[in-house]
């Protein structure tokens, strides 16, 4: 008798005894959507679900997205848990600081310096489903594979899989829907993480401006998007072991100033990377009288609200001192940053292409996005009332904590600190594995 009471009283005692099953999770990433918009009239269907899924539901409605608010510093904090002084995703655009060469694009896959989920996934159970679908070309080659360094997700889908007349002409995005079904389609096996990128809102943001029915249109198309993919995953039986996360990589503010254009007014002894409300200066040699001119410069400019020193300038405010919270530290970064004002961008080299546009980001005025985790897993809880909204390098933690995976590492192999990452979202019940 004494053994049985001692074997039951074990039994209770373990967590796994009643823990339900890992889920399947599901990340959607609605570019663009800024947390303001995030109402019930603009996406009824989300809003129903998490009237319908109240217990296991945690809305955050401003969480905050790294600095700069750009697509691809976010998207890489999102799937890493890290800011970008760590994996070195610094913005969308950056000098490679080789002497001669023009600004370029930060969107190459080794130039991230910690393991994505999808490298996490691979290299420790393989047995285990990734997927992607991006609807923004760009992502699928960021998040591609890198020998020695990084995994993509096992399968991957990008609106360059489209027939070229499907695409946005201007832009080269897929729609949400296209994006939807071809996720739908590719759901015959049963994905243990799947990634969508949802780029309509984010196209109608730059191109029309939020505020604007053809910003609340997209919207509601994400919204559908989202529906039919919640749908889906009831049809296929697939919803009571599912999770799904829904966020935004930045927001999106009105553009009716004209640009900051400082390249030439900032001398040759600097070079520019223009990443819509924020700019990089980099010194082209050592640090000095270079910067402290182009300083006092873009400080009298008109639509320039900030200028930060990432390294020691006489006599301009440190960014760590006044920003400590937007880990930028990273050589990548401008040696100065600039700041625009709402209203305003930076029309420099590389992006002078894609102007004139009506809605942009980059700026701490657009780092508010919405943050819900929901779905129909046993596990799942409504997370408890916070004074202050997650931040979104909290995702790829949670994330972790579902699956029941490792931590990301540096991409040598080296653990990161956990002062550097992100921390779980408290949406687990006490029964569910940890």
């Amino acid at each position: 008798m004494r053994a049985l009471v001692v074997l039951l009283a074990c039994l209770a005692a373990t967590p796994s005894a009643a823990a339900p099953p890992r889920p399947h999770v599901y990340l959607v990433i609605v570019d663009g959507l800024d947390a303001r918009f995030v109402k019930p009239d603009l996406m009824p269907r989300l809003f129903a679900l998490v009237e319908r899924e109240r217990e296991r539901t945690s809305f955050f409605p401003a969480a905050v997205a790294v600095m700069p608010a750009r697509t691809n510093p976010d998207h890489v904090s999102l799937l890493t848990g890290v800011p970008p002084a760590v994996h070195g995703i610094t913005g969308n655009a950056y000098w490679s600081r080789v002497p001669g060469a023009p600004a370029a694009k930060l969107d190459e896959p080794a130039l991230i310096e910690v393991e994505t989920l999808f490298t996490v996934i691979e290299m420790t159970e393989p047995e285990r489903v990734t997927f992607g679908a991006f609807g923004k070309p760009k992502l699928a080659r960021l998040f591609a594979a890198v020998p020695g360094r990084q995994r993509a997700p096992d399968r991957v889908w990008s609106a360059l899989d489209l027939p070229p007349q499907r695409r946005d002409p201007a832009s080269g995005y897929a729609s949400d829907a296209d994006t939807i079904a071809a996720t739908l389609a590719a759901a015959e096996t049963e994905p243990d993480l799947a990634v969508l990128n949802l780029s309509d809102v984010d196209r109608a943001g730059h191109g029309s401006g939020p505020d604007t029915p053809e910003y609340r249109s997209a919207i509601g198309a994400a919204d559908a998007a989202l529906a039919r993919l919640v749908d889906d995953l009831r049809t296929r039986g697939r919803w009571d072991r599912s999770v799904l996360i829904v966020t935004a990589d930045h927001g999106m503010t009105a553009i009716p100033e004209p640009p900051i254009t400082l390249a030439a007014a900032l001398g040759r002894d600097v070079t520019v990377a223009a990443d819509g409300g924020v700019e990089h200066v980099y010194a082209n040699g050592p640090p000095g009288e270079a910067l402290v001119h182009a300083a006092h410069v873009a400080a009298a400019t008109r639509g320039v609200s900030e200028v930060l020193a990432r390294v020691p300038v006489e006599g301009v405010t440190a960014l760590a001192t006044a920003h400590p919270d937007w880990r930028l530290d990273h050589q990548r970064a401008g040696d100065l940053l600039l700041v625009a004002a709402p209203g305003y961008q930076f029309v420099d080299p590389p992006d002078a292409g894609g102007t004139p546009l009506r809605g942009n980001h980059g700026a701490p005025s657009e780092q508010h996005v919405p943050l819900v985790v929901t779905g129909g897993w046993a596990g799942l809880r409504s997370a408890p009332r916070t004074a202050e909204g997650p931040m979104i390098v909290d995702v790829a933690p949670t994330i972790v904590a579902l699956l029941g995976i490792r931590r990301p590492r540096r991409v040598d192999g080296s653990e990161i600190p956990a002062a550097d990452f992100g921390r779980p979202l408290d949406v687990l019940t006490p029964q569910s594995p940890h």
